[in-house]
C-alpha cells in the first residue's frame, strides 16, 4: 500500500490510540481526515456515518471510535454501553461499503474472546470457543458482532474489511479517570497518589491472581498499520505482546517504578474479571513479519512519567 497516495478516515481518531496511528500514516504520507464530534457528528446515528464517508470519500477506514472503560465503568450503564457500541460499529462499517472504501480496519478489544477458557494463550481458533465473561460482555459482544457483521458484507458483496484483536493497551495519554481507566493506569494513578501523600498502601482490586496482556500503544498503532498493509482475510488477528503478567505481579512493577515503599492490599470483595487473557502472536509474527518492541518495565515507565508530569490533566481523561 503506498499511503502517499492514500486517504484515510479516522473514526475516533483524537482518541488514545487513532491518534498514534494518525501520527504514524501523517509521517508515511497519507492524508489523514478525523472526524470529530464536536463538528456534529455522532456515529450512532446512521445518517452520520453515511454523510461522513460522502464528504470524505476515504480509500481506507481504521474504525477506532468506541465507547469503554475498566470493569465498573460497565456497571449501570451496560445496556447503553451494548447499543452505542453495535450502532457505531454496524453503521460505520456499512457506510464504508456503500461509499465504495477500499479497505476496512475494524478495531476489537480482546475482551471479545471467551472469558472462561483456563488457556495460556487465546489463538484465533479459540475465538468462539465459549461464552464472553459477564463483567464485559456489553463491550466485547458488540464488537464481537461487528466482526461477523463484516463477513456478511464480505459474503454478499465482496467488501474488504479486517478484524484486529488487540491486548490490553496503556501508555502515556491514556484514561486516568477512576470512571474510565483500566487496572494498570488505576494502578499507576493509586501508586502516585500515595506516594504523593504518603500513604502506608495501596489497595488493589481483587485478589491480583488475573494474568491481562499489556500492549504499549506505540506498538500497537503499528501493528494495526502493518496489517493494514499486509493482511486481507475477514478472520480475526490478534494484535498484542504474547506475554502475560498477574495484577498482583504488575502492582508490584509498578510499585519498584514509582518508588513507593508501603504495602500492597487485595480488597477481594471485588471483581477480578476474566481469570486469564494472553493472546497467541503466531499467526501475527507470520503474516505481519514483526512484533512490538517495547517491554513492559519500559513502557510502564514511560506512562509513570507521562502521569508524573501531566498529573493534573490527565486524571480527567
Amino acid at each position: 500500500m503506498d499511503w502517499r497516495q492514500t486517504t484515510v478516515l479516522i473514526p475516533g481518531g483524537g482518541g488514545f490510540l487513532g491518534s498514534r496511528i494518525a501520527e504514524k500514516l501523517r509521517a508515511k504520507g497519507a492524508t489523514v481526515i478525523i472526524p470529530r464530534r464536536a463538528d456534529g457528528l455522532d456515529f450512532r446515528r446512521e445518517q452520520d456515518c453515511l454523510q461522513v464517508m460522502s464528504d470524505t470519500k476515504p480509500s481506507v477506514v481504521i474504525n477506532c471510535a468506541a465507547e469503554i472503560g475498566g470493569i465498573g465503568y460497565h456497571d449501570g450503564k451496560q445496556a447503553d454501553l451494548f447499543l452505542d457500541n453495535l450502532k457505531m460499529g454496524i453503521y460505520l462499517m456499512d457506510a464504508a461499503q456503500k461509499a465504495g472504501v477500499k479497505k476496512f480496519v475494524n478495531i476489537i478489544a480482546g475482551c471479545a474472546y471467551p472469558g472462561y477458557l483456563e488457556k495460556d494463550e487465546l489463538h484465533e481458533e479459540d475465538y468462539w470457543n465459549g461464552k464472553l465473561h459477564d463483567s464485559i460482555v456489553s463491550y466485547g459482544l458488540p464488537r464481537k458482532i461487528s466482526g461477523e457483521f463484516g463477513k456478511a458484507l464480505h459474503k454478499q458483496y465482496g467488501f474488504n474489511s479486517i478484524h484486529l484483536v488487540l491486548a490490553n493497551m496503556y501508555g502515556p495519554g491514556e484514561h486516568f479517570h477512576p470512571e474510565r481507566s483500566k487496572v494498570l493506569a488505576s494502578l499507576l494513578k493509586k501508586f502516585y497518589d500515595a506516594k504523593r501523600d504518603a500513604a502506608p498502601s495501596v489497595t488493589v482490586w481483587g485478589t491480583g491472581a488475573p494474568v491481562r496482556d499489556w500492549l504499549y500503544v506505540e506498538d500497537g498503532a503499528e501493528g494495526i498499520i502493518r496489517a493494514a498493509e499486509s493482511y486481507d482475510s475477514v478472520e480475526p488477528l490478534n494484535i498484542a505482546s504474547g506475554s502475560g503478567i498477574s495484577v498482583a505481579d504488575l502492582a508490584k512493577l509498578i510499585k519498584d517504578v514509582s518508588g513507593f515503599t508501603g504495602e500492597i492490599v487485595f480488597d477481594t470483595s471485588k471483581k477480578d474479571g476474566a481469570p486469564k487473557k494472553t493472546f497467541g502472536i503466531t499467526k501475527m509474527q507470520q503474516v505481519l513479519q514483526w512484533i512490538p518492541e517495547t517491554p513492559l518495565a519500559d513502557g510502564v515507565r514511560k506512562t509513570w512519567e507521562w502521569l508524573s508530569e501531566n498529573y493534573n490533566t490527565a486524571i480527567t481523561r
